[in-house]
C-alpha cells in the first residue's frame, strides 16, 4: 500500500487550514448578520454543540464507545431535536449550510485548541484509566466508570481471545471509551 508523500501531506494540511479559515469567515459573517438573518442559526448551533459536548463529557466515555440499539435510537432523537433547535422553522439550504459550517468550524477550532493546550485536551477528553494493574483489578476505577468484570472479560475475549481476566496483565479504559488489554507474556511457561 503506497503512503502519502511528504509533499502531499503538506498540501493537504494547507488545504485544511485554508478550508478552516473559510469556514470561520463564513460563520462569522453569518453571526454578524452579513448573510441575512442567520446570526440566530450560528448562536443556536454553537450553543447546542457546546451543550452536547458537556452532556457527553458528563455521561462518561463508555457512552459513545459501546453503542447499543437503545443508544442508536437515543442519538437519532438527539439529532432530530438538535436540528430543530439549531435552525428552527427556517428549513432553507442557506440555514442548513450555515449550521453545518458552524459545527465544522467549532469542531476544528476545538481540535486546534486541544493540540495547542494539553490541559484543555485533558479537560475535554480526560485521561486513560487503569482498570487492571499487574493482574490486579482496580474495582474503584471500574465502579467510577460504570464498568464491571463482564466488561473486562468481554474486552479480553474480543481483543486477545483470552478466556479469563487473570490472563490480563493490564487493562486501560482509553480516552475514546475503549478498553485496551495487555496480556501476560507466556506467564505459564
Amino acid at each position: 500500500m503506497p503512503y502519502a508523500s511528504p509533499q502531499t501531506v503538506k498540501w493537504e494540511y494547507r488545504v485544511q487550514r485554508l478550508g478552516f479559515a473559510c469556514f470561520v469567515a463564513i460563520t462569522l459573517a453569518a453571526a454578524f448578520g452579513l448573510l441575512g438573518d442567520r446570526a440566530r442559526v450560528v448562536a443556536s448551533t454553537a450553543t447546542i454543540y457546546l451543550l452536547l459536548l458537556l452532556i457527553f463529557r458528563i455521561a462518561g466515555r463508555r457512552t459513545l464507545a459501546e453503542t447499543s440499539s437503545f443508544d442508536l435510537v437515543l442519538l437519532l432523537i438527539i439529532g432530530e431535536t438538535t436540528q430543530n433547535a439549531m435552525v428552527g422553522q427556517d428549513n432553507s439550504v442557506g440555514s442548513a449550510a450555515i449550521a453545518i459550517l458552524s459545527l465544522v468550524s467549532l469542531d476544528m477550532a476545538i481540535t486546534y485548541l486541544k493540540k495547542a493546550f494539553p490541559s484543555f485536551d485533558r479537560l475535554l477528553e480526560g485521561n486513560p484509566v487503569l482498570l487492571i494493574n499487574e493482574g490486579k483489578v482496580q474495582h474503584a476505577a471500574l465502579e467510577a466508570n460504570g464498568l464491571d468484570d463482564e466488561d473486562l472479560q468481554e474486552a479480553a475475549r474480543l481483543s486477545h481471545g483470552l478466556e479469563e481476566v487473570k490472563e490480563v496483565r493490564q487493562a486501560t479504559l482509553e480516552r475514546d471509551g475503549k478498553i485496551s488489554i495487555v496480556p501476560w507474556r507466556e506467564r505459564n511457561e
